[in-house]
C-alpha cells in the first residue's frame, strides 16, 4: 500500500500565515469598532490583509480537498487491485469517496456558522452574519464533490464562478432568498459575507492546484524540509488548528480588552 505523509508542512504553513493575517485584521477591527483607535479597516493594506487571509484559507481548502480525494481513490485502488478497475478509476474510488463524507463535514461547518449567526444577531443585530466564511465552507464542502474528479477543467469553472461574482457584486436585488449565492439584497449589511459567487471559484482554483501540484496525493515538486525552524513550526502548528483558532479568537480578544479595562460591558 502506498504511504503518504499525514500532512504537507507547506500547506500547514500557508494556512498558519493566513491565521496570522486574520488575527491581525480582526484585532484591528475590534479596536476600531470600540472606538479605541481610528483605523481604516475597509480600505488600504488592512483590508487587503483581511481579504488575503480569506483567499488563502479558501484556496488551501480546495487544495486539501483535492489531496484527500486523491488519497481516497488510491486507497481504494490498493485494496481492490488496479487490474480490476481498468481505466475507470473514478468508479473504482466511489466506495471510499461517497457524498455522505462531504455532507457530514459540510453540516458540521454550517452548524458552526449558524452558531456565529446567533451570537452576532444578539450582539450586532444590524450587521449580524448571515452567510459568512463558515457557512460558505459548509455549503462548498458539498458543492465541491462533483468537481473533485476534474483537473484543468476546474480553471474554467473557477473563472465562471469568479466573473459571475464580480458581476453580481455591483448589483442589488429586491429579495434575499439567494443571498448565499451572491444576489445581495438592498440595504444589506453584515460583518462577514462570503457568497458562492465568486468565492467558490477560489476554492475550485485550489482544487486545480491540488490535482496539479499534489497529483495522486503526493507532492510533485521538491521542497526543503524546515521542520526544525521554530518560526515555521509555529506557523505550521497554527495552520493545523486554524478552525479552532478561528472560532475562539474573538472571545479571547474581547476578554483581553475587557480585562485590561479598555472596554466595559455597558459600551
Amino acid at each position: 500500500m502506498a504511504r503518504y505523509a499525514d500532512r504537507f508542512w507547506e500547506i500547514d504553513f500557508l494556512r498558519g500565515f493566513a491565521v496570522l493575517l486574520m488575527l491581525l485584521y480582526h484585532f484591528l477591527y475590534d479596536l476600531d469598532f470600540f472606538g479605541l483607535a481610528d483605523i481604516q479597516i475597509r480600505s488600504g493594506l488592512i483590508l487587503y490583509a483581511g481579504r488575503s487571509s480569506a483567499l488563502l484559507f479558501i484556496l488551501i481548502s480546495g487544495t486539501a480537498l483535492s489531496i484527500s480525494h486523491s488519497r481516497a481513490l488510491n486507497k481504494e485502488l490498493s485494496e481492490t487491485g488496479a487490474e480490476n478497475c481498468g481505466k475507470k478509476t473514478e468508479n473504482c474510488g466511489k466506495k471510499a469517496e461517497n457524498l455522505l463524507k462531504y455532507l457530514k463535514r459540510g453540516l458540521k461547518l454550517y452548524l458552526m456558522g449558524l452558531l456565529l449567526t446567533g451570537i452576532t444577531w444578539i450582539f450586532l443585530p444590524e450587521e449580524y452574519i448571515v452567510f459568512g466564511i463558515l457557512h460558505f465552507f459548509g455549503v462548498s464542502a458539498v458543492l465541491v464533490y462533483p468537481f473533485l474528479k476534474y483537473g484543468k477543467e476546474n480553471l474554467f469553472f473557477s473563472l465562471i464562478f469568479g466573473l459571475s461574482g464580480f458581476y453580481l457584486k455591483g448589483t442589488t436585488f429586491g429579495f434575499s432568498s439567494l443571498l448565499w449565492l451572491g444576489f445581495t439584497p438592498e440595504n444589506f449589511r453584515t460583518i462577514d459575507y462570503f457568497p458562492i459567487f465568486p468565492w467558490f471559484g477560489v476554492l475550485l482554483a485550489g482544487v486545480f492546484l491540488g490535482n496539479f501540484l499534489y497529483a495522486t496525493g503526493k507532492r510533485q515538486f521538491e521542497i526543503p524540509y524546515t521542520g526544525k525552524n521554530p518560526l515555521f513550526r509555529l506557523f505550521s502548528r497554527a495552520g493545523q488548528h486554524s478552525l479552532i483558532i478561528y472560532f475562539i479568537h474573538q472571545p479571547i480578544f474581547l476578554g483581553f480588552l475587557f480585562l485590561s479595562g479598555l472596554i466595559s460591558l455597558d459600551m
